[in-house]
């Protein structure tokens, strides 16, 4: 599946979790959060497709998507792979990036 169509079927998964998905400028990678009762999943604008989707399986494994819905093999895949490492690396969280200071 092309990297535009899983990301497709990845919002369509997260709009049926309530999830709302952007794709914003920033210095972070991306995540869930909830901002004035409004779900979000954040992703940055200037990553690659392949990447957005990548930080968007991990955000709906993170937030527990529901495993009895039915989902497109590419997209089952993804979902186990980014669930195994969640399950590796429970230390990995999606933190804003903070610009190092230039040094004058």
């Amino acid at each position: 599946m092309k990297a535009d169509k899983l990301l497709e079927a990845l919002i369509d998964l997260a709009k049926r979790a309530d999830y709302s998905v952007r794709r914003e400028t920033g210095h972070f990678r991306g995540g869930a959060c909830v901002v004035r009762d409004q779900r979000l999943i954040l992703i940055n604008r200037s990553m690659p497709l392949e990447a957005a989707a990548v930080i968007l399986a991990r955000a709906l494994v993170k937030i527990g998507i529901e495993e009895d819905q039915f989902v497109k093999p590419a997209v089952r895949d993804i979902l186990d792979r980014e669930r195994v490492y969640v399950d590796q690396h429970p230390e990995v969280t999606f933190e804003v990036a903070t610009k190092e200071p230039s040094a004058a």
